[in-house]
């Protein structure tokens, strides 16, 4: 009579013998029976048992990455509005004229207003020719200082010209969306 074997249960019977070769070294070294020995003998080899295992079908993965929302802006935008609006969905622009220390004052409460409402902040002076004309076409002629709070996809929500508090920076950036999720 002959007995044939499929490869799967040879490999099982392989698999069996190794962890019962194993389990028996295992339960005869705890009984002494292997490496025991009288002190004057000499010491005995200790056979070692591996175990092999058949390979399992490595699993793939589909590559993922993570997807971050595709943020749409409108045409026309500024570069550093458009920036800033691609990471916080509310931001305050402070546009200043050159070094005038009224100016710096009015930069500096709207960073402070815009940090505590946690809404984007951008400084953006309107001497430069290149900007000026980019705010022309965003929001029409400015008279520095003015402050801006815009809210994506980029509608200018609140618009003050001169110097203005932190308080009530934050307070109009808080109403526009700051903070809110």
């Amino acid at each position: 009579m002959t007995f044939h074997l499929t490869p799967q249960a040879r490999i099982l019977a392989i698999v069996g013998l190794a962890g019962l070769l194993a389990v028996s070294a295992l339960m005869a070294s705890r009984a002494g029976v292997i490496g025991a020995g009288s002190a004057g003998s000499s010491p005995t080899a200790t056979r070692v048992v591996t175990t092999i295992r058949p390979a399992l079908p490595a699993t793939t993965r589909p590559a993922t990455e993570p997807t971050t929302p595709k943020v749409v802006l409108l045409p026309g935008l500024p570069q550093p509005v458009a920036r800033a609006l691609r990471t916080s969905k509310v931001v305050v622009v402070s546009l200043y004229a050159g070094p005038a220390q009224a100016d710096r004052a009015a930069v500096a409460q709207a960073r402070a207003g815009a940090r505590t409402a946690g809404a984007g902040f951008v400084a953006m002076n309107v001497v430069d020719d290149r900007k000026a004309r980019q705010l022309a076409s965003f929001v029409g002629p400015v008279s520095p200082p003015t402050l801006l709070v815009v809210r994506r996809p980029g509608r200018v929500l609140t618009r003050i010209e001169g110097t203005v508090d932190s308080t009530i920076v934050a307070q109009a950036a808080h109403d526009a969306g700051a903070r809110r999720r």
